[in-house]
């Protein structure tokens, strides 16, 4: 089968490479998946630069998430059956053409959902659900403040504040993406670039900041989103695009006993119970079918073509997800 694999660490298009190397086989309890449709996720390519919190050991296929049907099933599996889409969880690596996961791993997706949607299903909007209702618990009527608007993950909080009756303040660096976003739902929007982030949150606020914030650039942006929580106000760093350190006023923790906590998908699946991983994928699942979190597609590359595919995933000239296909 077809892998992409890489044997150091470094930028994506220099150290991917396409190798041809044995499909595994299930074992009892396993099915084998044919992986269809894969996403480039920033955290897939950091991983590839030796930046992200968990690393593989070398050489290793990249590829947290995507989605494929079940060609093969081992021994005991009774709950699984060949044909059927499937996300595969826990897989090693999803930038290949075959993986082998537990039949209890492999989440079969609903008839309604194409494999386009069921490839996408699982890191951003999971992320952006599980942020909003489980930790933050936002309030119906609150804002949420939030940069990088424009990503996949600011794009499905927008929409989940139409559907759950928040509102949203919406930090950008370029103009040119507000119109999409006010299309979208955006309530207010902030170009960071030459508008005052904190000044005009305050003035939306009369004054008061807000109670949430969700930061996943760091640096800057992330530290003027912490500048603008009000008393008892608590910002989620979820990502660190800046690659740069956050700088905290110490004033601000103490006197409006604010907070500012990590938030990681990964230890929310290390932690959770299989029911909680199913009422989430059910609840997600419902949420893409009704369009509330459609992920938009801008483009598709075949597997084979993997470098041109990372450098178009980081170009980020149009919203949406770049997909390794084949």
């Amino acid at each position: 089968m077809r892998a992409v694999r890489f044997a150091s660490f470094g930028e994506p298009a220099d150290v991917l490479t396409v190798e041809n190397i044995p499909a595994p086989q299930p074992g009892p309890n396993q099915v084998l998946v044919r992986i269809q449709v894969r996403p480039i996720n920033p955290s897939d390519l950091f991983v590839i630069r030796g930046l992200y919190g968990t690393l593989p050991r070398l050489p290793a296929v990249p590829g947290f998430e995507g989605a494929g049907v079940i060609v093969g099933v081992g021994e005991g599996v009774i709950n699984r059956t060949i044909g059927q889409l499937v996300i595969p969880m826990g897989a090693p690596g999803l930038w290949q053409e075959y993986v082998v996961v537990p039949a209890d791993r492999a989440i079969p997706v609903p008839g309604e959902i194409g494999d386009r949607q069921a490839a996408t299903a699982l890191v951003n909007p999971a992320t952006a659900w599980l942020m909003l209702t489980e930790t933050l618990r936002v309030e119906p009527g609150e804002w949420v403040l939030q940069n990088a608007a424009n990503s996949i993950v600011g794009r499905h909080v927008i929409r989940l504040a139409q559907r759950l009756g928040f509102r949203t303040i919406n930090v950008v660096r370029r103009r040119e993406v507000m119109d999409d976003l006010r299309a979208l739902g955006a309530h207010e929007l902030i170009c960071e670039q030459d508008e005052q982030v904190v000044a005009r949150v305050h003035a939306l606020t009369g004054g008061k900041g807000v109670r949430y914030a969700l930061d996943s650039v760091g640096g800057a942006s992330g530290s003027r989103l912490a500048a603008s929580l009000g008393v008892g106000g608590m910002m989620l760093v979820y990502g660190a695009i800046a690659g740069e350190p956050l700088t905290i006023h110490p004033g601000m923790l103490l006197f409006r006993s604010a907070s500012i906590r990590g938030w990681w998908l990964t230890h929310w699946f290390q932690n959770a119970t299989p029911e909680q991983v199913q009422t989430l994928f059910a609840t997600l699942f419902g949420l893409i079918a009704d369009g509330t979190l459609t992920t938009p597609i801008a483009a598709e590359y075949d597997l084979s073509d993997v470098r041109e595919a990372v450098i178009a995933a980081e170009r980020k000239t149009h919203a949406g997800k770049v997909l390794l296909v084949g």
